[in-house]
């Protein structure tokens, strides 16, 4: 993919601590950096997640395609100095084919990269794609939550509870699907 030398210092000096570096041999690298900042939460967040009646938008063959969904957990980052917020991607799931009821595999993350040591009421958002293998994956729908928002909406019935599951919404505010949060919490 090729290489690329940086300077943190110039970067950290830049409006929103962010920018776009060209590879030595093509492509791009974009880069964001951010001050330390850490909170008092330490430990694990494990979670598991999985997908119900996920929209369909494959037409594929004969109409009969299905979607290959995945999800990505970002956190937000608010830049104290110039109040640009901005959502960094902290962990994706990998892809199912096929399935508008994905069970994705449970994961963990450290706290400190999750929600910088202060996890309770730090915003994130869960967001629904679709993996393309030809072109760009194809973004479904979104829910923002907190990690205390994640740990209350675990199911009490099972798999394919729809009684605590989140909502992902797309930009018109219509309802792809539910995520039913199977697991969720700090493990010390």
């Amino acid at each position: 993919m090729g290489e690329v030398d940086v300077e943190v210092g110039g970067i950290l000096r830049m409006d929103g601590q962010e920018t776009k570096l060209a590879l030595n041999e093509g492509g791009s690298l974009f880069v964001h950096i951010t001050k330390s900042q850490q909170g008092s939460d330490t430990g694990m967040f494990t979670c598991h997640i999985r997908g119900l009646d996920i929209k369909n938008i494959e037409s594929g063959l004969l109409g009969l395609g299905a979607i290959d969904p995945y999800f990505e957990l970002s956190k937000k980052f608010v830049d104290p100095d110039h109040g640009i917020s901005r959502w960094h991607v902290v962990y994706r799931s990998e892809h199912i084919l096929n399935s508008i009821n994905p069970y994705w595999n449970p994961f963990e993350i450290d706290v400190d990269r999750l929600c910088n040591g202060d996890c309770p009421g730090k915003e994130l958002k869960i967001a629904v794609w679709d993996h393309e293998n030809w072109g760009e994956d194809r973004w479904l729908a979104e829910v923002e939550v907190s990690v205390a928002e994640l740990q209350k909406s675990v199911t009490k019935g099972g798999n394919a509870s729809r009684d605590n599951a989140l909502r992902v919404e797309d930009a018109n505010e219509e309802v792809m699907g539910l995520l039913v949060v199977l697991k969720a919490g700090v493990v010390a």
